[in-house]
């Protein structure tokens, strides 16, 4: 049985005669009458009750015919719809990334964008630290990563493009004495107690934080090295310290805490996405692009 056969059958069902069937697909009538005569003689029962002007259905017939109109639908749908995903306006985007670029600025403006542009296109969002991200995408459950500085030895099988950097500011409890100071230095912070994070966290980060400290002799007094910015200014919040964040934070900042720039303390994270060699699905590609548009009105340092 082909497909051509089938919609031959349909053709000459609705019109209930062979030459205005033959008309309208615009084939030659003993042609069409060939074909039906293998069809039903494949079936193994008749479709049509051969009548001096026309056609009729048989019982058989009609079942056939609602059957196959529905599997016509069906065809024309799945044709329509892969097409669409051959240009990224149909599918499934898996993206995971880090909470804290969720809350504003570049990453949910682009999913709006993305979302208005390609309403057809379920995204599928979660959230974990970068090491797990990389991990999941290197196993295919995903599709692209949004990360805060990867190492270089974390992407040697992977592709990575830089979106923005955010600078690293102060946290510190609403009532902290250095809130009232115009101007915020690294030796101001002396007289008090700070809360790092564990390197395992973000080596790089970890290491671009000590190494500006060290150029001004600064040895932080650390009470507490947990492993995420929401634990480390958790603390904060209580009262325990004060810490080095992301300045996006602000934008989710916890009750009772505060964040202003250090002046003399110049570290940024790198926020970059990153994806498969050569594994660039149509929908991400899109994504990809309308990130990319964003991007380029992000702040960087200069």
């Amino acid at each position: 049985m082909e497909l051509r056969q089938i919609r031959y059958y349909i053709a000459i069902a609705e019109e209930e005669h062979f030459g205005r069937a033959a008309i309208r697909l615009r084939i030659a009538q003993p042609a069409l009458s060939r074909q039906m005569k293998l069809l039903e003689a494949e079936l193994g029962f008749d479709l049509f009750e051969r009548l001096p002007r026309g056609i009729r259905l048989t019982e058989a017939g009609r079942v056939f015919l609602n059957e196959m109109q529905d599997m016509e639908m069906y065809l024309q749908r799945g044709i329509a719809r892969a097409g669409s995903a051959a240009r990224g306006a149909f599918g499934v985007l898996r993206l995971s990334m880090i909470e804290s670029v969720a809350w504003h600025g570049l990453v949910p403006d682009t999913l709006r964008a993305y979302r208005a542009k390609f309403p057809d296109v379920d995204i599928s969002l979660s959230t974990m630290p970068t090491e797990q991200q990389l991990v999941r995408l290197r196993q295919g459950q995903t599709d692209a990563a949004l990360v805060y500085n990867p190492s270089p030895m974390q992407l040697t099988d992977l592709q990575a493009i830089e979106l923005s950097r955010q600078q690293m500011v102060l946290a510190m409890p609403s009532d902290c004495p250095l809130s009232e100071k115009h101007e915020i230095q690294i030796r101001d912070l002396l007289p008090y107690t700070l809360i790092g994070f564990q390197r395992a966290a973000s080596a790089k980060l970890y290491d671009d934080l000590q190494s500006a400290l060290s150029l001004v002799a600064f040895k932080p007094n650390y009470i507490s090295e947990p492993t995420n910015e929401t634990e480390m200014l958790a603390l904060v919040s209580a009262g325990a310290g004060l810490a080095f964040a992301n300045a996006s934070q602000i934008w989710r900042k916890p009750h009772g805490v505060i964040f202003r720039p250090v002046v003399d303390l110049d570290v940024t994270m790198s926020l970059q996405v990153v994806h498969r060699h050569d594994d660039v699905s149509p929908a991400l590609s899109e994504f990809l692009e309308v990130l990319a548009g964003r991007s380029q009105g992000e702040c960087r340092p200069s």
